[in-house]
């Protein structure tokens, strides 16, 4: 947790804008292509179990968690909880995939839930370091 706030009191007593923009950079580009993998995980197990998606809340879904990742909160919980860093992050996609697509059963959730957090820990890393590579280097 000290971390996240020297992280944060760092940017912010910085004199310069290029921190922040970095950040809000890394956001918008996880988002986007965080955002693209769910959506195409979650379209295809939509389409395996016969339920509908809308496509805009796999962009919600990563936006959030995104967030949350920033903030910190899942760091403050597992310091509380022994073992919350192994399930609170699992607890966190299951619960957010089910109330941006309530139609899902919570089993479908889960599923779809836990390989959209492993995706996100070993694809989309490695998506977003190739895509960044693309943009000027004055921009991040």
């Amino acid at each position: 947790m000290a971390d996240i706030n020297s992280l944060f009191y760092g940017l912010a007593l910085t004199n310069s804008a290029g921190g922040w923009l970095t950040v809000g950079i890394n956001i918008i580009l996880s988002t986007i292509i965080g955002g693209l993998i769910l959506l195409l995980l979650v379209e295809i197990l939509g389409k395996e179990w016969g339920e509908s998606v809308h496509p805009v809340n796999a962009f919600f879904v990563v936006l959030v968690i995104n967030i949350v990742n920033i903030i910190g909160i899942i760091g403050f919980l597992s310091a509380i909880v022994p073992v919350g860093s192994l399930i609170i992050p699992f607890l966190v996609w299951v619960i957010l995939i089910k109330v941006f697509f309530s139609d899902m059963p919570w089993k479908h959730a889960a599923i779809a839930g836990i390989l959209g957090y492993l995706l996100s820990i070993f694809l989309v890393p490695y998506i977003i370091g190739f895509v960044s590579g693309f943009l000027p280097s004055f921009v991040l």
